[in-house]
């Protein structure tokens, strides 16, 4: 078969476009690989802090013993980060989930906790130590989920607690922890759901004598459907000074969320004044 000039150009554009498609993909391959190892160096750098934020020498070495007595197995990896603490998935001896909440040692962090410190009757001396407030918090959040679970309310169950170091039960399924209550977007039974969330917020009142201080959709997990609160560290008794100021702002983060949805919701006020009267 014969060629003219003009098939020859043609065939000699074609070529040229193909390979300048094929420098674009090779262009893309590689950039898809920076991006790759980028994001990985992100991740890998974002886990570092995370584990460099709560894994001090005092840490480590309690943890070991913790092992050592058998409290737990060992630890696996991360559920969670926050500003506070490092929730950690690990296992007990006979091979059950257990969550390992270790607060971050920080100077910074300790300022606000002494807001919900001060003023509460059960804590008489309160340290200005850093370290010890923070274990101070930790041993807090230990009696508050107790005082909870003696009055039968939906928290997960302490285990033990040490220093900076709270072990708790796990709520999830297998290695997958239950999501928060933030990260579901059609949630089911929403009158149910509301009517629990409020049950617990007055039983948590007149039951356990505790204000939760901190609640919302972003510590309260949806698990098998149901809610279960968490983060009760900044929990606070109802003779602190700041408890009912504590229980508005929990009782309208709840009315705030639930009021996305085409429910009817009860007046707050009215559910506010069931919640206090003695």
């Amino acid at each position: 078969m014969e060629f003219d000039e003009e098939d020859s150009k043609y065939e000699d554009r074609e070529l040229s476009e193909n390979s300048d498609d094929f420098d674009k993909d090779i262009d893309n391959i590689i950039k898809k690989n920076i991006d790759n190892k980028r994001i990985r160096h992100i991740d890998k750098t974002k886990r570092k802090a995370a584990i460099e934020a709560v894994f001090d020498e005092r840490t480590i070495w309690e943890l070991g013993k913790t092992i050592q007595k058998g409290i737990i197995d060992y630890l696996e990896g991360i559920i969670s980060s926050g500003k506070e603490a490092n929730v950690y998935l690990g296992y007990d001896l006979e091979g059950n989930e257990v969550a390992i909440k270790i607060y971050k040692i920080d100077s910074n962090t300790s300022k606000w906790m002494r807001t919900y410190i001060v003023g509460d009757p059960r804590f008489k001396k309160i340290p200005h130590n850093t370290s010890k407030i923070i274990y101070l918090w930790a041993t807090k959040e230990y009696k508050n989920l107790k005082r909870a679970c003696n009055s039968d309310l939906k928290v997960p169950k302490p285990l033990f607690v040490k220093n900076n170091i709270l072990i708790m039960e796990y709520i999830g399924f297998g290695p997958i922890p239950a999501p928060k209550l933030k990260d579901i977007k059609e949630p089911k039974n929403l009158d149910i759901l509301l009517n629990e969330i409020l049950t617990f917020i007055k039983d948590l009142y007149q039951k356990a004598h505790l204000v939760h201080g901190d609640l919302s959709e972003f510590n309260i997990l949806y698990h098998n459907q149901k809610p279960i609160v968490i983060d009760i560290s900044q929990g606070v008794s109802i003779h602190h000074p700041k408890a009912e100021i504590f229980l508005v702002r929990d009782i309208k983060n709840i009315f705030n969320y639930f009021g996305k949805f085409d429910i009817d919701l009860p007046d707050p006020e009215t559910y506010y004044y069931s919640i206090i009267k003695r």
